[in-house]
């Protein structure tokens, strides 16, 4: 602490040492945690979700948990049962919809979109730690309309055969003639447009 000491043998602080003291107070008094909310792991790391005393909870952060000093809120958080944080956790975090999938490490996850939340407070999250199958189906019966719609057969143009297997040469709707590629039949979905193209083939070798 620098100071100076007056006639009257008392210290006095100097200006420039107060004022650092009313900072680190404000701040003190600015940051005060009210209810430790979730935990997590991060890299190894724990992490408490906290509420703060004057904040919406919109405005409440992960911590690890070396960084805090309230023991008393930790220990009041971990001794709560399961199944009321569970209740907890669900209530403040309610999945409005599923925005992609990806696989991690073997795992599917899945990017949510929460309630009350922007997108930029999405998060990936194990399929195994989720529960709402309805949204899940609901994505995935979504995607699958549209990689149909996106690329939908209009035509067999042609037929051969490569490495023992056969391909057929497709002509895609909304695609120009030089977008055309080879699939293998095993590939394709559209029985009906194989069996026409057969028939034709059929009707032309007779002619």
């Amino acid at each position: 602490m620098v100071g100076k000491r007056r006639s009257n043998g008392v210290k006095e602080v100097s200006k420039t040492t107060t004022k650092v003291f009313r900072i680190k107070s404000t701040a003190a008094e600015k940051y005060v945690v009210e209810k430790v909310v979730d935990e997590r792991k991060m890299k190894g790391t724990t992490q408490y979700l906290l509420k703060w005393k004057g904040y919406d909870d919109s405005d409440n952060t992960w911590e690890e948990e070396e960084n805090m000093n309230c023991p008393e809120l930790i220990a009041e958080f971990e001794n709560q049962p399961k199944k009321k944080k569970k209740m907890d956790k669900q209530e403040e975090y309610s999945v409005e919809k599923v925005m992609d999938r990806r696989v991690q490490k073997g795992k599917v996850q899945y990017l949510l979109k929460w309630k009350g939340y922007g997108h930029n407070d999405n998060t990936w999250e194990n399929e195994e730690d989720m529960d709402c199958p309805g949204l899940i189906a609901a994505f995935e019966n979504q995607t699958s309309k549209d990689a149909e719609n996106e690329f939908s057969v209009e035509k067999i143009m042609d037929k051969r055969v490569r490495k023992g297997k056969v391909e057929y040469l497709l002509k895609w709707k909304g695609y120009a003639h030089s977008e055309n590629t080879w699939e293998s039949e095993e590939n394709m979905g559209c029985p009906d447009l194989i069996a026409e193209f057969e028939n034709k083939k059929k009707k032309e070798g007779k002619a």
